[in-house]
């Protein structure tokens, strides 16, 4: 009778673990996985076959150190603690990065022997997205607040100092210096004005527009006209390719995104080029290309040869007011910018570099209908 309700006892345990919604893995005392339910299968995308005999290395991402896994074995085979919880970042199949909790406990036999390990983790992805759009939100509403008051204090003073220069510049008869000087004036005047528009555009709400099919070729020749001046200058050649698929956005302001990513990657080829000994100045491109996607999305990459982006940069270059440019180069808007107009339309904007010198390459994901 004990035997019979032993056993069922272990069905059901082995029913709530393949029905639990969390990841679950075991491993036997060498750390070799034993099993995985079919919720880490379908977090982390490998199957069965694949994880068994592996170990949890098969999930590690670069966003911990070596040291911070041995720090996590340290506290688990600790007698006065003997189990680790707490948050990091595992990678799955595809090479996404999957943020979660996790706890790992020892497992033993009657005899007290620890026989294996067991993890349970329970997947943040969705928390972190939340958390990290109430930040943009709040970010954006101080800047705003930021922009009104500038708008409002500096706006007023700017334009009576604008018009009495103009009023200097209408008499100075004929005196070149203090024409140039009032004319550089001028163009200051301009550039703070222009700063203050930007923080204005970048921290107000959605302009809600109508978003119909456009043909990615034309928007991005359209584009190309504007830089190929700037690109002949440079020597930057331009590769395109995929290009003839359909994205639904606005006009403007898809154009707007790839202008000012454009531009930004010309930036960013002239600071590597700046870099460069002279004797070994290599060929620098911009490629641009496009591809479907699962889903009706369209994926569309733009990647340079520039001077590339630091890895501890990568998650902040999107934020107003950040840029790596020199004092007097950069407002640190251009981008946040983009990351604006990009959700305006639906869309999604991320940016990889291996680092300074190895160029940059941001993926765009579009709606296709």
């Amino acid at each position: 009778m004990e035997t019979v309700k032993s056993g069922l006892v272990d069905q059901v345990f082995l029913r709530c673990v393949e029905d639990c919604l969390e990841p679950i893995m075991l491993t036997n005392q060498f750390g070799k996985l034993t099993y995985v339910n079919p919720a880490w299968v379908m977090t982390y995308g490998y199957s069965k076959e694949e994880a068994i005999g592996q170990t949890p290395r098969l999930l590690r991402s670069n966003v911990q150190s070596e040291e911070f896994y041995k720090g996590i074995w340290a506290t688990i085979l600790d007698p006065k603690i003997g189990f680790w919880k707490g948050e990091l970042t595992n990678r799955a199949k595809d090479g996404h990065h999957v943020p979660v909790l996790l706890t790992i406990t020892p497992y033993r036999e009657s005899s007290d022997e620890i026989v294996g390990y067991m993890g349970i983790a329970m997947d943040l992805s969705e928390q972190k997205t939340m958390e990290q759009q109430l930040l943009h939100q709040d970010r954006m509403a101080s800047v705003g607040l930021l922009a009104g008051g500038l708008a409002h204090e500096i706006g007023n003073p700017l334009g009576v100092i604008r018009g009495r220069a103009e009023l200097v510049l209408a008499q100075v008869n004929g005196n070149e210096v203090a024409a140039s000087n009032l004319g550089i004036i001028l163009d200051q005047i301009d550039r703070i004005s222009g700063l203050i528009q930007s923080l204005l555009r970048v921290s107000r709400g959605p302009d809600l527009v109508p978003l119909k099919k456009l043909n990615l070729t034309n928007a991005v020749n359209d584009v190309l006209v504007l830089t190929s001046e700037e690109c002949r200058r440079m020597g930057v050649l331009v590769r395109t390719q995929n290009l003839d698929l359909e994205v639904l956005a606005d006009a403007a302001k898809l154009q707007q995104v790839l202008l000012n990513i454009i531009l930004n990657s010309l930036h960013a080829i002239e600071e590597q080029k700046s870099r460069e000994a002279s004797a070994v100045q290599r060929e620098h491109f911009v490629e641009i290309t496009a591809k479907a996607k699962d889903g009706d999305r369209c994926l569309v990459v733009i990647t340079d040869s520039g001077c590339g982006i630091p890895k501890e940069n990568l998650d902040k270059i999107f934020r107003p007011f950040f840029t790596t440019k020199e004092v007097g180069k950069g407002t640190g808007l251009g981008l946040a910018m983009v990351a604006k107009l990009v959700d305006e339309i639906g869309g999604k904007v991320s940016v990889h570099s291996e680092g300074p010198g190895t160029g940059a390459r941001f993926e765009f994901e579009f709606q296709q209908q």
